[in-house]
């Protein structure tokens, strides 16, 4: 078991999910942007982040402890089935994300929702005054309640913020303990292009 998942999972096959090479895509971009840094100068293996799509009933999402997500093999992603508060039920060969309850929380409560983006930004460019200041005109906010991660309930939290109306919501405290320097944040599209241009604007608008 991974260290990274606090929930159930449930292995329903070994089927590798088939039409990945978007999401694949999407990552490396996201990756190049330093949206899904890898851990570096730690003992622990993984990268920052994760990246899903709808497919049909099902979600197609990166799997969990990736050591990069650049070049990433459909082996590197998982199906998930079906989610319950402490059970993810998914196809592969790999455990899924630690973050798919939320994904799953969020596809359900947001039916319009074809793809969702979940990244690490510098807290040096989230939180500067600058930035700050830019947060109401980018539609960015913070959830109100802790969001540390692999729960349902991050989703929950995050859902609530989305609601309304912000674009960009960055999940209050989500940082591991071996990456303190980023926090997480959730963005959610009609289309995966969407949601990957809403992430990457908003990022390149915090630069400037």
């Amino acid at each position: 078991m991974s260290e990274f998942i606090q929930f159930n999972p449930v292995q329903v096959s070994d089927n590798i999910p088939e039409n990945t090479s978007d999401l694949a895509s999407i990552c490396n971009e996201l990756a190049a942007l330093d949206l899904l840094a890898t851990y570096s100068e730690t003992s622990v293996t993984g990268s920052n982040g994760n990246v899903s799509k709808r497919n049909g009933t099902n979600v197609t999402i990166t799997a969990t402890q990736l050591p990069s997500k650049e070049n990433l093999e459909p082996a590197d992603f998982v199906t998930i089935e079906k989610c319950t508060q402490l059970d993810a039920y998914y196809h592969g060969s790999k455990l899924p994300s630690s973050e798919c309850l939320m994904h799953w929380h969020l596809y359900e409560s947001f039916p319009e929702t074809e793809a969702i983006i979940h990244v690490h930004e510098s807290n040096e460019l989230l939180y500067s005054d600058l930035s700050q200041k830019r947060w109401d005109e980018l539609k960015i906010a913070e959830t109100e309640q802790n969001a540390q991660g692999s729960t349902i309930e991050v989703g929950i939290t995050a859902a609530e913020t989305f609601t309304k109306g912000f674009l960009y919501v960055v999940l209050k405290d989500h940082r591991p303990e071996w990456d303190l320097q980023r926090t997480g944040a959730v963005i959610m599209g009609k289309s995966l292009e969407e949601a990957h241009k809403r992430t990457a604007t908003i990022h390149k608008a915090l630069k400037k």
